[in-house]
């Protein structure tokens, strides 16, 4: 299915339901194929990863200072499958919050085939934004020590959400954060802390570690 089409859907779909997008941002990646064993084929443009946010929805709860969004990758080299990613887009500095991952559809033959798998991602993707607000208030509320927040931040390392190298930068950001909004010493901003560092990934990084960012924070704190 071309990316073009996968968007033009996504977009359509997300409009029936009452999203209003107020920003888009794509980024496409080669690919690769193996035919034979030795044997490697590239696919430029293969991979499309981007984001759409939302204007806040009509009778929605969701935190101030957050909008709704919503990931999206796809791919030409079966590398992964279509998927829509859940979550939320931190104003004050863009950072991307995703709380999970929604498969559309492993194989797409039809306009109409993706349009019955986009509407049924998009109803989970919509109940899961609903769940957000309580979310930023577990993350929100349970406060950390220096101590607590150090091995967390090991721990996403451990977990693939950034390197190594990167930890004492996560930590700097934490205990001196950009923002007078992450001053709490709270697992929202050490999370905020880490996506600061991961916006410099490239997209599909990115998605595996928020996976790996979300295993180790989000589980602990529901």
């Amino acid at each position: 299915m071309p990316h073009s089409d996968v968007v033009d859907v996504l977009t359509e779909r997300a409009g029936a339901r009452g999203l209003k997008i107020t920003s888009e941002r794509f980024a496409v990646l080669p690919g690769y194929l193996y035919p034979t064993p030795g044997t490697t084929v590239e696919l430029p443009g293969a991979k499309l990863f981007g984001s759409l946010d939302f204007a806040p929805v009509p009778g929605m709860p969701f935190p101030d200072g957050c909008t709704p969004s919503a990931g999206i990758r796809n791919s030409h080299d079966k590398s992964f499958s279509l998927s829509i990613l859940s979550g939320a887009r931190v104003l004050v500095c863009a950072n991307g919050v995703l709380s999970a991952e929604f498969v559309v559809s492993r194989k797409h033959t039809s306009r109409i085939d993706l349009v019955e798998s986009v509407d049924r991602a998009l109803d989970a993707f919509m109940e899961s934004v609903r769940g957000f607000q309580a979310l930023h208030e577990r993350l929100g509320s349970w406060r950390l020590t220096k101590t607590r927040a150090s091995a967390l931040t090991v721990e996403m390392a451990r977990a693939g959400a950034f390197s190594s190298s990167d930890i004492l930068l996560v930590l700097d950001e934490y205990e001196k954060p950009s923002h007078e909004e992450f001053v709490g010493r709270t697992a929202w901003s050490l999370y905020n802390a880490a996506t600061a560092r991961m916006k410099t990934q490239r997209p599909g990084r990115q998605v595996d570690g928020f996976r790996a960012l979300n295993t180790v924070l989000l589980a602990q704190a529901n």
